[in-house]
């Protein structure tokens, strides 16, 4: 009996150390394996789970019946995808608040966390890819989402050809930008010279992208030009008048958005569209 116990015990230990690295987000390799990984890690308990398909975005939703030890507390749901940009995340929910989450995930993998759009961001010193997220979700609960970023099938990119079509546009240099609503999907940009109006952005994912235009010089107010939905014309004398309806621009993989203008200049935009001031 204890000849073959001792191997089952070994066995059953290695399995568990794996699974709880995997829970820390520890695991590279499984994380990079996305839904499937979990799948395999939650044994039968995954069969009440829910996987998806949208728009390229392949995911496994789980409520856990019984909450998973992770970071010292408990995560109460999870999910694995993998993204269209070839990012790989595995995200937990806990009912603990952001600040200690943050504080344990740092302690645990050591990092730090920075404010970033929609809550904090911490990137691994020992490897870029590796990318932690937290934010509080509007039911009090916290997700923290662990990424491994990756490169997208090529064949699958697209790209947007347009020009600056604003008033005043190309008098100084501009960046042009065209930044993801997925907040996974990197944002790509490129700066033209003085008196070039035409742009030209490749290397996207097929996505929904806000497109934006920031004059880099004689600007002191930080004036953001973007694609919009023209809505009305407006006179210079009309006080309030909204011509143009900012909105994404969706691209479909291996296809070039041509004929696209940039149009109307915006003294406010929303935190996202604003990146394009810094350019990341």
């Amino acid at each position: 009996m204890t000849r073959w116990m001792l191997p089952l015990i070994l066995w059953m230990s290695a399995s568990t150390a794996g699974a709880a690295n995997y829970w820390q987000c520890e695991d590279v390799e499984a994380i990079r394996r996305g839904p499937d990984a979990l799948a395999e890690i939650l044994g039968a308990e995954a069969d009440r789970c829910r996987r998806t398909s949208v728009r390229g975005v392949d995911t496994l939703n789980c409520e856990l019946s019984r909450p998973r030890a992770a970071f010292g507390m408990s995560a109460i749901e999870v999910s694995a995808s993998i993204q269209q940009g070839g990012t790989r995340r595995l995200s937990l929910i806990f009912k603990a608040g952001d600040e200690r989450v943050r504080q344990a995930v740092e302690r645990r993998l050591l990092v730090s966390f920075e404010p970033d759009i929609g809550g904090y961001l911490a990137i691994s010193a020992d490897d870029v890819q590796r990318r932690y997220r937290v934010a509080l979700r509007d039911d009090g609960a916290t997700q923290l989402a662990c990424e491994v970023t990756g490169e997208p099938d090529t064949r699958l990119m697209a790209a947007i050809q347009g020009r600056l079509a604003y008033e005043g546009a190309a008098k100084v240099p501009t960046r042009v930008c065209a930044i993801p609503v997925d907040t996974a999907l990197p944002m790509r940009c490129v700066e033209l010279p003085v008196r070039l109006k035409k742009f030209y952005i490749a290397d996207l994912s097929s996505a929904d992208y806000y497109l934006a235009a920031y004059p880099l010089e004689d600007n002191p107010d930080g004036v953001v030009a973007a694609y919009g939905r023209k809505l009305r014309e407006c006179s210079d004398t009309e006080v309030g008048c909204v011509a143009t309806l900012l909105v994404p621009l969706h691209v479909n993989a291996g296809m070039t958005q041509i004929g696209i203008k940039i149009e109307q200049r915006f003294a406010a935009v929303p935190e996202r569209v604003g990146r394009v001031r810094e350019g990341r």
